[in-house]
């Protein structure tokens, strides 16, 4: 089978990643599938890319309305003839669903990531979502929740959730190694919480921080690690006291390695505004971490109260400290909700389970005039 996948750029995002494990499932699956990938800039964080056994072009647009990559799709879609065509991102959607017109190649429009609270037409994302709809065959989302936010048509949407390959958390670097690096020394028996996330609007580092100045103040053994990077960071990063700033709350910046570093971590947290289905919080779980995150979205879907970690309200630092203070007095309990969400991730995001429920939706689409499609819920 042959698969055209186009994407806006290959950030270290969540819609990136989700992508690029699918790949590697595609091509460890059974059957062979010859794989096209395309991205709209030459922006390349996850370098690996260029390892992978498949044709890998950038097509870098000149503005965000080059409609001239619109020729440039059909053409390689006339050259390569991909039984599938498959879109990442909102903006690839548009100028697809234009490229693939006349084609009409099966168009799988896999974008509904983020499950806003309030969308409308003046949102840039639901806009594209809702002229791309009547081109699309199906619309992915990674969440029940982003189909009703996105409200789109129940016959046409089906959620798969993230897929992830577990074998990345099994060759680690050592725990010394990064407590050293990390830290600056050893751990000692010092608490670590840990987020893993873009510095971005979605997320609402600022309310984290906030918790975080306060807890610091009574908890001269708690560290905060803050983990990626964004157009806010440094602005966060101001509004932390010098004294704090390095000791307590760490930002670290871009790594590569969280996998290895959230061996030091006792809790994952994730803060935000909104959210689709988080890879950090499967993440935090595969790694046996208890888990404090914001209700909405898709986060209700990954977190039971009291199973796997707490779920907390929005803007609400009280809640934060006050969920922070329960794990922290409590080992046991920290740990048993680890382990709960280990298990229930593994069964869960099994990379070759996910990949398989993308297989079937292919072969459903090239079979669809010879068999009735019912779409909506999560593929089983």
């Amino acid at each position: 089978m042959r698969i055209l996948m186009v994407i806006d750029a290959l950030n270290r995002g969540g819609k990136e990643r989700r992508m690029l494990e699918l790949i590697k499932g595609l091509i460890n699956a059974r059957d062979r599938f010859d794989i096209y990938l395309i991205s709209l800039t030459d922006i390349v964080e996850y370098e690996h890319v260029y390892d992978l056994p498949i044709k890998f072009e950038i097509i870098k647009r000149k503005h965000k309305k080059d409609f001239s990559i619109i020729f440039k799709l059909k053409k390689i879609i006339s050259g390569f003839k991909p039984d599938i065509i498959h879109s990442w991102s909102t903006m690839a959607s548009v100028y697809l669903a234009a490229a693939n017109m006349f084609s009409r190649i099966p168009l799988v429009n896999a974008v509904l990531a983020d499950a806003y609270a309030q969308l409308s037409l003046s949102d840039k994302h639901y806009l594209r979502v809702k002229l791309t709809t009547p081109f699309s065959d199906v619309l992915v989302s990674n969440s029940e929740a982003g189909i009703r936010a996105y409200r789109t048509p129940l016959n046409k949407s089906v959620c798969i959730y993230n897929g992830i390959d577990f074998d990345r958390f099994e060759h680690l670097k050592p725990v010394k190694e990064m407590e050293y690096e990390i830290l600056g020394g050893a751990k000692n028996g010092r608490s670590v919480v840990a987020m893993v996330a873009g510095f971005d609007n979605r997320k609402d580092f600022g309310t984290l921080i906030n918790a975080a100045i306060k807890i610091c103040a009574v908890r001269k053994d708690l560290i905060f690690l803050l983990i990626g990077t964004g157009p806010e960071l440094e602005s966060l990063k101001a509004r932390v006291p010098d004294e704090l700033l390095t000791r307590q709350i760490i930002f670290t910046g871009q790594r590569s390695d969280v996998e290895s570093i959230l061996q030091i971590v006792d809790i994952g947290l994730l803060i935000t505004f909104y959210e689709g289905l988080a890879n950090a919080i499967i993440e935090y779980m595969a790694m046996g971490k208890a888990v404090i995150a914001t209700d909405g979205g898709g986060t209700a879907e990954l977190i039971r109260d009291d199973f796997n970690g707490y779920l907390v309200e929005q803007k609400n630092e009280t809640q934060i400290i006050e969920k922070l203070e329960t794990l922290l007095n409590d080992q046991e309990l920290r740990i048993r909700m680890g382990q709960n969400g280990y298990h229930w991730v593994r069964r869960q995001f099994d990379l070759k389970e996910i990949t398989d429920q993308y297989i079937r939706l292919y072969n459903r689409l090239l079979n669809k005039g010879k068999t009735t499609i019912a779409f909506s819920g999560p593929d089983r």
